[in-house]
């Protein structure tokens, strides 16, 4: 089966790939390479495998369903997060820069993201404020999800392999994130109340 996209909604368009609502189930979506490089899906795949072979909890981490055939080619079938009014989440990004979320919310909802990401193990090529959504559950509370930039790319990936190297590396990472909040976003009071109340340690 052929999935008709030409008159699907396009969510977003990042450096490499397009990404659909999909036309058969609005709580999915349908992402396309559209650059020379079939490397991307593959890898980020074979992440995505491991982590359902650990029997992961998906709360925080947007599930792929698999490829798909398209009318713009192959595809990836994702999870799509929706917000409690059945809105497409917005980015953490989208809040930063218009601050329809108060500070301190969003805070709250990525220290939580943190203490997901050490205790499921999930390590990220890179956090960034355009790959994480703001879920809103309610108009007072919600959550982040990780929609993109799933994957290992240190040049030893021992993180895949070791509990021990894995938090290390979530918490190596999420220093870098929280340190480049401001400097990605300048004169940004937003963005500069959230990195202050980000945690660098958390537990287990």
């Amino acid at each position: 089966m052929i999935v008709d996209l030409h008159s699907a909604e396009m969510i977003g368009r990042g450096s490499s790939r397009v990404c659909y609502v999909h036309p058969g189930d609005a709580l999915k979506c349908i992402k396309i390479t559209y650059v020379d490089n079939a490397s991307i899906s593959r890898e980020e795949l074979r992440h995505y495998n491991r982590f359902s072979r650990r029997r992961i909890s998906w709360d925080m981490m947007s599930r792929t369903y698999g490829h798909v055939r398209t009318t713009l080619g192959k595809g990836v079938v994702f999870s799509l997060s929706r917000d409690y009014d059945g809105s497409i989440s917005r980015t953490l990004e989208y809040y930063l820069q218009n601050g329809l979320v108060a500070p301190g919310l969003l805070a709250g909802a990525l220290n939580n993201f943190k203490r997901y990401l050490i205790r499921e193990r999930i390590v990220v090529r890179e956090l960034k404020a355009d790959n994480l959504v703001y879920q809103r559950l309610t108009p007072s509370c919600g959550k982040i999800v990780i929609i993109d930039g799933v994957g290992n790319n240190e040049f030893l990936p021992l993180a895949n392999y070791s509990s021990l190297f894995a938090r290390r590396t979530v918490r190596r990472k999420w220093g870098k994130f929280r340190h480049s909040l401001p400097e990605h976003y300048p004169a940004n009071r937003a963005a500069e109340a959230v990195a202050s109340m980000l945690h660098d340690e958390l537990g287990e």
